[in-house]
């Protein structure tokens, strides 16, 4: 009898192709870990994957990928966490140059404001930032950067933007519920969204011990953000849970999806080429 190379493992189900369930093949797609063949393979400055990830990441067809590849590299690499850190950093500079504190006073959120028809506060007051510490926008540009660029690979850029501005309207929010005779500038909202985003992301992919890790560094953050009283506490719990509800919304987007194996087959049919 001859010999087969123990790929799969002798006598056990192979990997086939989600799209070709005839095509035997041992690639995962990065994002959704889903196996697929050599012609359903798109590949990306991430790694490999899938015709649907693609499609859901980029909102384009895989078949155009090879055209797309030959793009500008500012094309390919380009996410809108950088187009938000230089607005943030361009409003930063604006608020240095234009005198009497203008910009913090017709964009911080405070609720009054609000109630008499000023509803841009509830975005604006996210892309303002302590004119005197210039470490608060800083820390949350860095921040930003960290979890915006990968939160984008996970879910999609349009999907990252919605998450990330609807953390801010939440933000806005839970200061109105919790402390609503403070004003607010600041990132923040929306990177605690950002945070929560990740915490779903984890426990959908049943990554429970990494989500307790998680968790834990966000909770010692957050115990050390108790010694400063300029930190809006408020804030950061309304965004935090503004990027959980809204990454729930998304849950077909980034959840690990169910198994896809073949039916069942003998190792003679296996050897035999059948599947």
């Amino acid at each position: 009898m001859e010999n087969f190379p123990n790929y799969a493992g002798y006598g056990q189900t192979p990997t086939v192709c989600v799209n070709h369930p005839n095509r035997v093949s041992y690639a995962q797609c990065k994002r959704c870990n889903r196996t697929v063949c050599g012609e359903c393979q798109v590949a990306l400055d991430v790694g490999m994957v899938c015709p649907d990830c693609y499609r859901d990441l980029t909102g384009g067809s895989s078949k155009a990928q090879g055209s797309k590849a030959k793009g500008s590299f500012l094309a390919r690499h380009w996410h809108i966490t950088y187009t938000l850190i230089l607005i943030n950093v361009a409003m930063y500079g604006l608020q240095q140059i234009i005198p009497n504190r203008w910009m913090v006073n017709h964009g911080m959120m405070w609720w009054p404001y609000v109630q008499h028809g000023e509803y841009y506060r509830l975005i604006s007051y996210g892309f303002l930032h302590s004119q005197n510490d210039p470490m608060h926008l800083v820390w949350n540009m860095i921040y930003l950067f960290i979890f915006g660029v990968s939160l984008e690979r996970m879910i999609g850029r349009w999907k990252f933007l919605v998450v990330y501005l609807g953390s801010i309207v939440f933000g806005a929010f839970g200061v109105h519920v919790l402390t609503p005779s403070t004003s607010v500038a600041g990132a923040s909202g929306g990177v605690y969204g950002l945070y929560g985003a990740f915490f779903v992301i984890l426990l959908l992919r049943r990554q429970k011990d990494t989500a307790r890790l998680f968790m834990l560094l966000i909770g010692i953050g957050v115990v050390q953000s108790f010694f400063n009283p300029n930190i809006s506490h408020a804030c950061h719990a309304g965004g935090f849970i503004g990027g959980v509800l809204l990454t729930l919304l998304f849950v077909p987007f980034v959840k690990k999806p169910e198994s896809s194996d073949p039916p069942q087959q003998s190792p003679q049919q296996w050897q035999n080429g059948r599947y």
